[in-house]
């Protein structure tokens, strides 16, 4: 059981979370494999884009609930552990790279709300999605409930919850969980190539755009620093080079400077 990280040279890294014989669901120390190994992209200015998977035909259950009793045993013990997950998860959300969820199999619960996290999500069409906690008597916190309203809306969220029922990646596509629905046999396939097209571009727009969508998420008024930041690209090597690649009729490198 753990949390896998592997980079190809074009910049795309991916984060398997491997543990197929539960569908991926998370115990408290994958949770902190996974906040570790994020920390680590974070800082890696070589990476351009962040695929998020499952191993075994499933993309994630969520946390395991066999570890429940020893985890979350009373009110006060469940509000440090989830203090502690979403603490590790936030850095998926605050990550400066763009990523991506290749989602595949079920995608339930933890894994849901992880999914919900990523710019992209590409998901097989046999894929089912679902937060039904209600059939277990537990709630979502509050953080996850806001993370998910940014993604959808909170009548969409409270139409998840409430009915407590999983459903299918036409319906997730509907509810505007998902970017993309594909055939299963091309979901990998789709999805990569999506992350090579992002990690062809200018990484720092990339940075930038992410960033400013989150700045615009908010709902507070810009800076005026902020605001002038949509500028900086022009003082970038980058911008140099796509110029002159786009004068020349010739495809551009881009270095990230």
């Amino acid at each position: 059981m753990s949390i896998d990280l592997s980079r190809e040279p074009d910049g795309v890294a991916t984060v398997l979370m491997n543990r197929p014989a539960k569908r991926n669901a998370f115990t408290l120390d994958m949770y902190r494999d996974f906040g570790r190994v994020m920390g680590e992209l974070d800082a890696d200015d070589a990476v351009r884009c962040v695929v998020l998977r499952g191993a075994g035909g499933a993309f994630c259950a969520g946390s395991d609930i066999a570890g429940f009793g020893d985890d979350r045993d009373g009110a006060a013990q469940a509000a440090d552990y989830a203090a502690f997950t979403l603490s590790m998860t936030d850095r998926l959300k605050h990550l400066r790279h763009p990523t991506l969820a290749c989602i595949e199999g079920v995608c339930v619960g933890g894994g849901l709300e992880l999914a919900a996290l990523c710019d992209i999500r590409i998901a097989g069409r046999s894929s089912r999605f679902g937060i039904p906690v209600n059939r277990i008597g537990l709630t979502v916190d509050h953080q996850e409930l806001a993370d998910l309203i940014a993604v959808i809306g909170a009548t969409r969220v409270l139409e998840i919850l409430l009915e407590g029922h999983v459903f299918g990646a036409d319906e997730a596509m509907a509810k505007g969980l998902l970017t993309r629905v594909v055939d299963d046999e091309h979901v990998v396939e789709q999805a990569y190539a999506a992350a090579s097209r992002i990690a062809a571009a200018a990484p720092l727009v990339n940075r930038w755009h992410k960033r400013f969508a989150g700045q615009l998420r908010a709902g507070r008024p810009l800076t005026e620093a902020e605001r002038r930041e949509a500028y900086a690209c022009f003082g970038t090597e980058d911008y140099r080079r796509g110029r002159m690649a786009f004068a020349s009729k010739q495809v551009p490198v881009f270095t990230g400077r």
